[in-house]
């Protein structure tokens, strides 16, 4: 019986939400001299004052970082609901590690595409991975679900 891993999935899913952000500090500080100020990075200003600092592919790749930052914090609640509703169910840890493991892989890729595509009609294959994810954590849930409707 294989062990089951999905709850430090959870954190990792958290770090790799963050590295997005981390990127887009660099990105930032590599173009701007070193240059970071970190006292009010959520000041209705910030964006427009780092705009006019920087190239504006820079300015864009930027965006594009935050934005996968975001989207990571907003889809983890949904993953760490699956993970621990499976684990609730008691869903074989195969199972369970295969999903984690599928949907931090497609988290990866899902940062990697979104800070680095910037034409529209590549972009649709960050949906699609997004898609993938959010339905790995779908099933889960259903699959949850089905085993807690019967107990």
């Amino acid at each position: 019986m294989p062990t089951n891993f999905s709850i430090y999935a959870i954190p990792a899913f958290w770090l790799l939400a963050l590295l997005p952000h981390n990127y887009a500090i660099y990105t930032i500080k590599s173009a701007n001299n070193g240059k970071w100020d970190n006292s009010n990075p959520r000041s209705s200003n910030w964006d427009k004052n780092i705009q006019s600092t920087v190239p504006a592919e820079c300015f864009r790749r930027y965006e594009r970082a935050t934005a996968a930052h975001k989207n990571g914090m907003e889809n983890l609640a949904l993953f760490a609901t699956a993970i621990v509703l499976g684990n609730m169910a008691g869903l074989e840890a195969a199972t369970l590690n295969t999903m984690a493991g599928a949907v931090l892989a497609l988290r990866a890729v899902y940062n990697v595409v979104y800070v680095t595509v910037g034409d529209t009609r590549k972009s649709f294959a960050r949906t699609g991975v997004w898609a993938a994810s959010v339905g790995c954590c779908f099933y889960l849930i259903i699959k949850a679900g089905n085993v807690l409707a019967i107990r």
